[in-house]
Parts: C-alpha cells; structure tokens; sequence
C-alpha cells in the first residue's frame, strides 16, 4: 500500500513539474505572440500613410511568415505533449512492474520458507526394532550384510544422532566406522539404504535441521553470522553452509532469518 501511495504521489508531482507547468508556459508564449501579432495588425491599421511606405508583397511575405511559425509553436506543442505523456506511461510502466516484482519475490520467499517450517518432521527412531523394511525379503538378501551387523550400525547411528556428534566438524566415515566396530563399505551401504542419502548429505542434512532447530528455539541465535553459525552447526565455511541450505530448503539462510522474525512479530502483535 505504502508503494502504491509513493507512486501516486510521484505522478502528482511529475504532472506538476514536467507537465501542467510547461504547458503552461507554451500556453502564455502563445496568447503572447498572438497579443502581439493582433497589436501589430491593429497599429498597421491605425496609420493611414503605411500603405505607401510598406510593398504588398512583403507584407504577404510576412504574414505568411508569422503565420508559419504559429504553427510550427502548434505543432512543437503537439508534439511535446505527446512525448510527455509516452514517457509518463512508460516510467508507471516500469514501476508497476516492479512494484509486482517486488511483491512477487516477497511471496515466493514467504512460500520457500514455509515449506521449510512445515519440513522441520520429528526426528525418527532408528533403531533395529522400529525400522520398517520396504520389502519383506530378509535383511541380509537386500543388503548383503549380516543383520547383526547392520543392527550394531542403526543402532550407532541412534546414538549418534542423539548425541549431535555429527556437530564435529571433521567428523569422517573411517572414524564413525572405527566407532562402530565395522567397516567404510558396510556403514556406508547401511546409511544409502536406510538413510537415503549418501554420507556427506546425511551429515549435511542433520546440520542443517539442526541449525533451523536452534533458529526457531533460541532468539538470540538469530543475530548470529551465518559464519559463527556454520561453526556451530559443523560446517567450516559460511559459504558452504549458504550453498547447502539454499540446496536443502530452496532459500538462503539470509531470507529464511527475516520471514522468520517477522512472522513471530505477527504472532506477538
């Protein structure tokens, strides 16, 4: 609404400046010259004597002459008017789009951020126990690893998770295995399948939600940089944690910040 005033407004005051006041003007210069062309004719009327001093065709010549440049003024006023109102209607052009721009961006980070907010599922349990297999095949026949082992793992990665140990920030698969008591191969198969995501996305993604998490949970997080906030979240570099939240939640993290501010201050007001 306030950008729609401001174009009213700036319209108000174009018409004002560049338009109603050199119309004006041309209008004054005209009634001028007519005044003293009108002066002039009635003077050549009053002196009885002129004819004699003044050759016929030289006064045509001159009428002609005055007669031409009132309508080249008409004409130059003509066009002048038009050229205003072109341009007048192609800068209301413009800033309608870009008021629709505006407002149409505006959207479409409220709708990403949204989708994130609404993305945010509790977090699953992972143990053996609860896992819900796709297909009722055994275990062992749709991995090839014995299922005592891939129980140790889903089980490691319960505690993982719970423990926020992926918050490490040189966190490796050769040390998560190491503290599995297993191998790179099976943790990284057990972590494809159940996970669905390789390794370094199933890292990612746990520090991402966690990241959100603290966002939505602590305030004062907020004010954090994005730097401070990539090392808290175990990324080394503010420009990776910026790539891979813009991946994950299809907004950057600068934008997710300010619809999430302003969406608790709707919620307080």
């Amino acid at each position: 609404m306030r950008i729609f005033l401001w174009i009213v407004f700036f319209f108000i005051g174009y018409y004002q400046a560049f338009i109603k006041s050199p119309l004006n003007d041309l209008r004054l210069i005209f009634e001028n010259k007519n005044k003293n062309f009108t002066t002039n004719s009635s003077q050549v009327e009053n002196i009885p004597d002129l004819s004699n001093f003044l050759n016929g065709d030289d006064e045509l010549k001159r009428v002609n002459k005055e007669n031409f440049i009132l309508k080249e003024s008409h004409a130059y006023e003509r066009n002048l008017r038009n050229s205003i109102a072109l341009i007048s209607l192609l800068t209301f052009s413009i800033l309608l789009w870009l008021t629709f721009t505006y407002y149409r961006k505006q959207e479409y980070y409220k709708t990403l951020y949204l989708q994130t907010i609404t993305k945010q599922e509790p977090k699953e349990e992972f143990l053996y126990e609860h896992i819900q297999l796709e297909r009722d095949e055994p275990i062992y026949e749709q991995l090839d690893i014995n299922p005592l082992i891939v129980e140790n793992i889903l089980s490691y990665l319960n505690t993982f998770e719970q423990k926020k140990k992926y918050l490490v920030k040189d966190i490796s698969l050769l040390h998560m295995a190491r503290e599995c008591g297993t191998n790179t191969a099976y943790l990284s198969k057990v972590i494809n399948h159940y996970k669905k995501n390789n390794f370094a996305s199933y890292l990612n993604d746990l520090r991402l939600n966690h990241a959100v998490e603290l966002w939505k949970n602590t305030p004062k997080l907020r004010y954090k940089s994005i730097q401070g906030m990539a090392d808290m979240v175990g990324f080394n570099t503010a420009q990776s944690f910026s790539k891979k939240f813009n991946e994950k939640y299809k907004i950057s993290p600068t934008h997710f910040l300010k619809d999430l501010n302003q969406d608790i201050q709707k919620q307080v007001l």
